[in-house]
């Protein structure tokens, strides 16, 4: 049968550079891979998380336009905390608790260098990693290797695309985004994330990092998060913490103090974005950009019908999870947007691996950003929406891949040209587009042109 994914375990180290020699494929392109401690809403699934990275590579093959053996699943086995499945007689991992500090890190390094040391051209993609483990590893590898973490920057350059969208729906230009106040409703990985892709974008747009940082305010379970609370804050989060407003306000209080254009929901909690809120942020902004970007539906922070309904239908609404059209008591009907990291990844990793760019800088993710915004068509745009349909996946990826390509090239870090294959003249776009799986059966007889 043919092999799913590959797992490396705690029990395996020392072995990682002999055993990447098991996966029966040659050219891998992509990696994504996982430790199972944090996966969607479900928490440590510890060995059993492969279906995420299988998941997540599947994308790849069919909006990314990688070719399915050229992808590579990997669960990182370091044990689980997950008492219940310890106890479980069918759980397939290691029974035993997580390796945390040195040992840990040191797993993960021979990992990186095992897959690149056979597949110099991979990408790699980090997915649904712990938060006290995400950002220290991107920051570890970010510059050494062509890697990524999609649930910090795919997801941080998804969110951005959503609001360059909803600026466009507004007839506003990209640097608008320097003017935005922004709520952001939970501070993990995938918080403090949008937060860093929004910032850097801030700066793009000529704000010099301080005065961006004033843009921000950050709530979690304990409300606003200032700078009195430094003792327990990581670094990521003191540089958005607030010294000018009381530690802990509520979003409520802090809508009215601040009066934010943009409000997002990462915290996974329904109802943490409140009538109220809304209610405020509408009175005081024309309109409010709403993006409760939670999954699974049930964890959705506040519905699109709602948002709608307390904004007088004003609110431009984009979600994490999929919601149907809403129709307003005008008759009108708004369809909210999903905000969804498919639109974002697969065209990063088919670029990075196209043009061999050597690492994946956040000007990189911004520049993607900024391309898939431009996809969405006036039809679109008309029904409420900031992303363009799903049914353009290929489209967005296609778009994505080839800004990844022309700003790799513009940094001089791309290490392959188009053209490099014998098609003198080739644009970036015709490369893209040749280098593409498209998951289709070639027929043996046709009576017609294809």
């Amino acid at each position: 049968s043919r092999s799913r994914g590959m797992y490396f375990s705690s029990d395996d180290r020392g072995e990682f550079s002999t055993m990447v020699f098991n996966w029966p494929h040659d050219d891998v392109h992509v990696i994504c891979v996982t430790d199972g401690s944090r996966i969607l809403g479900l928490g440590d699934l510890g060995a059993h998380g492969m279906g995420i990275p299988i998941g997540k590579l599947a994308l790849y093959a069919a909006a990314g336009g990688i070719a399915p053996h050229r992808v590579m699943p990997v669960v990182l086995d370091v044990g689980t905390n997950n008492q219940a499945l310890l106890d479980d007689p069918d759980y397939v991992g290691v029974r035993e608790r997580r390796l945390e500090g040195a040992e840990y890190y040191d797993m993960v390094d021979e990992f990186m260098e095992a897959v690149f040391e056979r597949w110099p051209q991979v990408v790699v993609q980090f997915e649904d990693f712990e938060t006290s483990k995400a950002i220290p590893l991107l920051a570890k590898y970010r510059h050494r290797y062509r890697c990524f973490n999609d649930d910090i920057q795919g997801t941080g350059a998804t969110v951005l695309a959503g609001v360059l969208g909803a600026l466009r729906l507004q007839r506003r230009p990209p640097e608008d985004i320097r003017s935005l106040r922004v709520a952001v409703v939970g501070a993990g990985s995938a918080g403090i994330g949008v937060a860093q892709a929004l910032h850097m974008a801030m700066q793009q747009a000529g704000l010099s990092a301080k005065a961006a940082y004033s843009n921000f305010y950050i709530l979690d379970q304990d409300g606003l998060q200032s700078k009195a609370r430094f003792s327990s804050l990581t670094e990521e989060q003191m540089a958005f913490a607030r010294a000018d407003l009381p530690d802990g306000m509520a979003l409520e209080e802090v809508v009215e103090q601040a009066k934010p254009h943009l409000v997002l929901g990462l915290s996974g909690k329904r109802g943490t974005i409140s009538e109220a809120a809304i209610r405020k942020m509408a009175a005081a902004v024309e309109r409010p950009i709403v993006m409760p970007l939670s999954n699974p539906t049930s964890s959705c922070e506040i519905t699109p019908e709602e948002a709608y309904e307390w904004s007088d239908g004003r609110a431009i609404v984009a979600t994490g999870s999929p919601f149907e059209p809403v129709a307003l008591a005008d008759g009108s009907i708004k369809t909210p947007s999903q905000c969804n990291n498919m639109y974002i990844f697969p065209g990063i990793g088919l670029g990075a691996s196209i043009c061999q760019s050597e690492t994946i800088p956040d000007s990189m993710l911004y520049e993607s950003a900024v391309a898939l915004s431009r996809v969405t068509d006036e039809e679109e745009m008309a029904r409420g929406s900031v992303f363009p349909s799903i049914s353009k996946i290929r489209q967005c990826s296609h778009a994505v891949a080839v800004a990844c390509i022309r700003h790799a090239h513009d940094l001089g870090i791309a290490k392959a040209s188009p053209g490099c294959d014998h098609n003198r003249g080739e644009t970036y776009e015709q490369w893209v587009t040749r280098k593409m799986y498209y998951p289709e059966y070639a027929p043996i007889y046709t009576s017609h042109t294809r």
